[in-house]
């Protein structure tokens, strides 16, 4: 009995192996937006929105801060709150977040990653 997956394996191996092999001919290209394609481009648009409102970030180099967002669905501001970092640029961040016209997630998975998220500002 235990010697059983061991000749399965040996009579598959010349099958895997075969799987292994360099094919000549390319795959059809299939574009989809996948779901970490959603996930990143939203990111993207809530970092765009942000950084509009954001003015002379240049005054904040070297400096960070992190700062916790609640939103709906449709990207309303619920609450902005820093949970740490150089108390000016908090204060910067906070104003820009509450500034910002965030978009609407695209789809009810997106917005449960983002309905509760730290946001890192590091001008």
């Amino acid at each position: 009995m235990r010697l059983i997956p061991f000749i399965l394996l040996a009579l598959c191996s010349p099958l895997l192996l075969t799987a292994c092999k360099h094919s000549t001919t390319q795959p059809p290209k299939i574009y989809t937006l996948d779901k970490s394609s959603k996930i990143s481009s939203y990111a993207a648009a809530i970092k765009t929105a942000v950084e509009m409102q954001m003015f002379e970030p240049e005054a904040y180099a070297g400096k960070m801060c992190t700062v916790r967002i609640s939103i709906q669905r449709d990207g309303t501001l619920n609450s902005a709150i820093a949970e740490g970092g150089d108390p000016k640029l908090c204060k910067a961040a906070i104003s820009a977040v509450t500034h910002a016209k965030i978009p609407p997630a695209p789809d009810e998975n997106t917005w449960q990653i983002f309905k509760d998220a730290p946001l890192d500002f590091r001008p």
